[in-house]
């Protein structure tokens, strides 16, 4: 018998000898020979179908992933059997394009489930191959590859945040991040991989998240989640032990970090405090916060061409005017050492602001329940635009010759509730959100005036000196006083909806550009063209005898004139309806009720345009 895990294991990698022992094994006293061949044979002819089982299968394998990557080194990482260990082959892919094998290989000094191995000697800059081989399975695993930090030069990286993978819509945002991104460096994950420290949901997360981590690096920050206990939700928190044993984190490890590449640091912050847990879910606190204070203050004092901060819990969030209170003295230090722009995850929608100058990204859109984002909540001044529902991921370039970062937001997929887990893939991707801004305070007496377009239409915006044509150009420096006016045009389709940034609402965008402003941000908001359609009356109660009733139906459009006639389905088959005609944005809708003997209240809806129409019918008395 052998081990897997908990489990026991028959061994059936030699049948010759599992063979001999059945025949020992019947060579009873009791037995007499003839029929002792007579079930040896019948077992052996059980076992014909039992042999060509793989034992392997019922090993949790988690293919690898690369964590620590620097410009000379990188640790690669798996999950496999509680007993085995394994080795990594690996080479420069322009070696193993020319050989077809790897120049090195190093095996694993421990055994365990979780393998870490650091590659070491690197060279910078440069596309690396490897294979895992784990030592109970050596084939379990295909080519990979990642690449090591440059010392100089732009680069690319992608944040998202809260998979919650378990919830089935985490999927397509790393299936697409796998087929479209190819420029990519790294991964900067914000926290809450999955719901619970749950072994069996981060397998889940490592099954939907293969094709992304084959290809690119992680860097990961902790969240709230990552201390859920599964099955006692009152509590108390985990010790975040799959976390830990992923990423290999010891257990008195710290949980902030940070990194440099191509002269811009990366800080890692830790915000979910298990001491101030409410049930087992861990909330930011004054004491955790405090205790990272000075070494946070030491990496933001820093004379590098840039810095981005990540933690779980945002400090601003739609439907508050002012900070998470727990978190202010991090927005403190934000600005006294001014960061490049900082990622935070927790309330799942995305959500951007630029406070004095400096953009707050909410990127918590990779697969957890989202968030209403109502449109009457009240808002911090500093918000510039938001969208629930949508699955994506925020992808950042970074320039710091130039002292430039460009961000994108890309949708990959929508649910149409917020906890659907029936994800709708976009054919084509939607960069909903752009937005240019500095990596440092510009010199004195310049100004930048960038522009951002948003939403899920599309359209351009003009300024009146011609220094902005976006589309294509989305970004001016000033050095003296000027005055300027914007036109925003909408593509066909879509629909203008309104400006951010130094302009507010709809009408006309004037600004004056003062040299002593460091970063001016003025946006526009473009959607999708669409029509509503409203129903009167939008609900009917039947007896049991039946009987029809006529709806009004009128349609108000969002960027266009003539909207067309409603599409109509019902989710009750003893429901029935005639369209009436339907004409310059009015008609009508005959829903129909046959006679009724059944003796509960009967329940349905006719969807027409998107609108509910409810209808109920009495049960005979």
């Amino acid at each position: 018998m052998g081990t897997v895990g908990k489990r026991p294991i028959i061994s059936v990698d030699n049948p010759e000898q599992l063979t001999e022992s059945i025949r020992i094994s019947l060579s009873l006293p009791f037995m007499s020979k003839k029929n002792c061949v007579y079930v040896s044979a019948f077992i052996l002819f059980c076992l014909a179908f039992l042999i060509p089982v793989n034992v392997h299968a019922q090993v949790d394998y988690w293919a690898p992933w690369v964590t620590s990557v620097t410009t000379t080194s990188a640790t690669i990482n798996w999950h496999g059997a509680d007993a085995a260990s394994g080795s990594v082959g690996y080479a420069t892919s322009a070696y193993y394009d020319e050989h077809h094998s790897f120049q090195h290989t190093i095996t694993s000094t421990t055994t365990g489930a979780y393998q870490h191995i650091a590659l070491t000697g690197l060279d910078p800059n440069t596309s690396y191959v490897y294979q895992v081989a784990p030592s109970d399975n050596p084939s379990r695993f295909s080519n990979r590859t990642f690449k090591t930090m440059p010392v100089s030069g732009p680069f690319t990286f992608i944040v998202l945040s809260d998979s919650h993978a378990q919830e089935k819509r985490f999927k397509p945002v790393a299936d697409a991040i796998a087929a479209n991104e190819t420029d990519v460096l790294f991964v900067l994950a914000g926290g809450d991989y999955t719901s619970f420290d749950y072994e069996p949901y981060w397998s889940i997360f490592f099954q939907y998240a293969d094709g992304m981590l084959g290809k690119f690096p992680i860097f990961h920050a902790i969240g709230n989640h990552e201390y859920h206990n599964h099955g006692h939700s009152s509590g108390p928190p985990t010790d975040a032990d799959q976390y830990h044993q992923t990423f290999d984190v010891t257990t008195t490890g710290a949980l902030n970090y940070s990194f440099d590449c191509a002269d811009i640091r990366f800080v890692v912050l830790n915000s979910p405090d298990p001491n101030n847990a409410k049930g087992d879910d861990p909330q930011p606190s004054p004491a955790l916060t405090k205790s990272q204070v000075p070494w946070l203050t030491a990496q933001l004092n820093n004379k590098m061409a840039g810095t981005f901060t990540i933690h779980h819990h945002p400090i601003w969030n739609y439907g508050k005017t002012g900070t998470n209170s727990a978190l202010q003295p991090w927005e403190t230090l934000y600005h006294k050492y001014p960061i490049s722009a900082n990622f935070a995850g927790h309330v799942h929608s995305y959500q951007r602001y630029i406070v004095k100058g400096i953009p707050y990204f909410i990127v918590a859109t990779a697969g957890g329940k989202f968030v209403n984002l109502n449109p009457g909540d009240p808002t911090a001044q500093w918000y510039q635009y938001g969208e629930t529902r949508q699955l994506g991921y925020l992808k950042v370039t970074v320039d710091p010759e130039h002292n430039r970062a460009a961000a994108q937001e890309i949708f990959v997929a929508y649910v149409e509730t917020n906890d659907s887990e029936d994800p709708i893939v976009y054919k084509t991707p939607i960069v909903a959100d752009t937005l240019i801004f500095p990596l440092k305070a510009l010199p004195a007496n310049k100004t930048l005036l960038t522009v951002s377009r948003s939403g899920l239409g599309t359209g351009s915006v003009t300024s009146s000196d011609s220094h902005i044509n976006c589309g294509s150009t989305c970004e001016a420096t000033y050095t003296k006083t000027a005055h300027i006016s914007f036109t925003a045009t909408a593509d066909e389709g879509s629909v203008f909806s309104g400006w951010t940034g130094a302009c507010k609402g709809r009408t006309k965008c004037s600004i004056t550009i003062n040299p002593k402003t460091d970063v001016t941000n003025v946006g526009a908001i473009f959607e999708k063209a669409s029509c509503a359609y409203y129903l009167a009356p939008n609900k009917k109660t039947f007896t049991y005898k039946g009987g029809y009733v006529s709806v009004k139906v009128t349609a108000k459009g969002h960027g266009i004139t003539d909207c067309p006639e409603p599409t109509i389905n019902k989710d009750a088959d003893w429901i029935t309806f005639v369209p009436g005609s339907f004409s310059k944005n009015k008609g009508t809708v005959v829903v129909t009720v046959q006679p009724y003997s059944g003796t509960a209240v009967q329940e349905g809806t006719l969807d027409i345009g998107g609108t509910d129409f409810d209808v109920t019918q009495k049960a005979k008395p």
